[in-house]
């Protein structure tokens, strides 16, 4: 069958599928999976190549599986009902959950970080990579980024004032937060910067705009979360992307390494309990969120934690 059929078929083709965009974002990447191997769907993929095509089109959210299964389940049915695939592939995908995905092959993106240093080795290659004249260009999304491994909100790191930076870690909410070295250091050099040299015609200094807060541009007293947002997606260019340098990648990957020590530590280490699991996971899984279950979100994140806890198998 022509491919191009598919597209073009108002009567259970692409536009019959209730979120084009979402078919399309999903669709990319069975395409990049598809070349990466040699092999389209419409050859037919045994289980494990089906269970291969998700792991590589995984990002850190078990959601994110079955968002992408419903899109090939979508068109491996309409494969079958014009007689293209035979019927037992709707049932071997049928049979793959979110158990039988793994974060560590199918690509080299980073999923989660491991532990705090993953992700210094992230930035720091970053920042080696990118090959500017003055490294400290990237002093404030690099702070973003380690603020938000130890769970501080967007919010919360875009407020924070230079006097909460103290010389080993830093005070959120009159607690205390330590910090190791390598880390404070970059806040205090952060906190008591001026600005930053750029290359242009000749060396020019770009002078900090006067701000009580720690996250800080040149523009800004105060960055937005849209500011703060691009300049993360700026710095994670550099590598392609390969780094995962996200606000929600790093917290993420920081609560689930702090519940797996937490979980080694305690025998009464139990995510059932929903008032347990917002204390270890910083979410509140007791009230709904834009419409979703809590118990489904409480499940969905356990899925998470489990996908996470790979990396230490």
């Amino acid at each position: 069958m022509n491919r191009t059929q598919f597209f073009e078929d108002a009567d259970g083709g692409y536009t019959s599928f209730s979120h084009p965009k979402h078919f399309t974002k999903t669709w990319n990447k069975v395409r990049a999976f598809e070349e990466s191997i040699g092999k389209t769907l419409d050859d037919g993929y045994t289980r494990e190549e089906y269970i291969a095509l998700f792991n590589f089109a995984l990002a850190r959210c078990s959601s994110t599986f079955y968002n992408d299964k419903k899109v090939v389940v979508f068109y491996i049915r309409y494969l079958i009902a014009r007689g293209a695939l035979p019927a037992e592939h709707e049932t071997i995908l049928a049979g793959i959950t979110a158990d039988d995905l793994s974060i560590k092959g199918g690509t080299d993106r980073i999923r989660y970080f491991k532990n705090l240093n993953h992700l210094r080795e992230a930035i720091e290659d970053t920042v080696k990579a990118a090959d500017r004249v003055d490294e400290t260009m990237y002093d404030v999304p690099s702070a973003v980024l380690y603020l938000a491994w130890y769970g501080l909100t967007e919010e919360q790191v875009l407020t924070l004032p230079k006097t909460a930076v103290l010389e080993d870690g830093i005070i959120l909410n009159g607690q205390k937060i330590e910090m190791p070295y390598f880390l404070t250091d970059l806040l205090v050099r952060l906190r008591d910067a001026e600005g930053f040299n750029t290359k242009g015609r000749g060396i020019i200094f770009r002078k900090y705009m006067y701000s009580d807060y720690l996250i800080r541009t040149e523009d800004s007293h105060q960055v937005s979360v849209f500011q703060m947002r691009a300049s993360l997606s700026r710095m994670d260019k550099v590598m392609d992307h390969t780094y995962s340098l996200r606000f929600d990648t790093a917290r993420q990957s920081g609560i689930f390494y702090r519940a797996y020590m937490l979980e080694c530590e305690n025998n009464n280490f139990d995510l059932s309990d929903p008032e347990f699991a917002a204390n270890v996971f910083c979410e509140d899984f007791t009230q709904k969120q834009n419409k979703a279950d809590p118990g489904k979100r409480l499940r969905e994140r356990i899925r998470d934690y489990t996908l996470y806890k790979q990396l230490f198998s």
